[in-house]
């Protein structure tokens, strides 16, 4: 669980750092710039998984690991950009708070799934 912390520091300090960019500089909407830095994000954090969080000697095929990696993204994304569009788009909470308070919330769906699903 450590080290799968540490992971998430990471990856989400590049899925906030797109965010960012992606609000601040190119004019996305949250929705759209939260997908942006979910999937920056992900890229970081299933390198880090792999090899640093869950590995295992009785791991699952790279393909099938890789399908269930993505599957888990989705759902993630799904989560988290019905998240933002319910709290910024329908509630009025600014972009920062919605994004921060969404992802926090998803967070233990990741690891969960990762760990039964993904890198078991």
């Amino acid at each position: 669980m450590g080290r799968y912390c540490s992971t998430s520091v990471i990856a989400t300090s590049t899925d906030f750092a797109v965010f960012h960019v992606a609000l601040t500089y190119a004019g996305a909407s949250p929705v759209p710039a939260t997908l942006a830095g979910r999937s920056a994000g992900a890229l970081v954090a299933f390198g880090l998984h792999r090899k640093w969080v869950f590995k295992n000697p009785r791991q699952r095929s790279g393909n099938i690991m890789r399908i269930n990696y993505v599957l888990g993204i989705l759902i993630g994304m799904l989560l988290n950009a019905g998240g933002v569009w319910l709290l910024n788009g329908v509630a009025g909470v600014d972009p920062w708070p919605a994004r921060i308070v969404t992802a926090v919330a998803v967070w233990l769906f990741g690891f969960l799934f990762n760990k039964k699903m993904v890198f078991s």
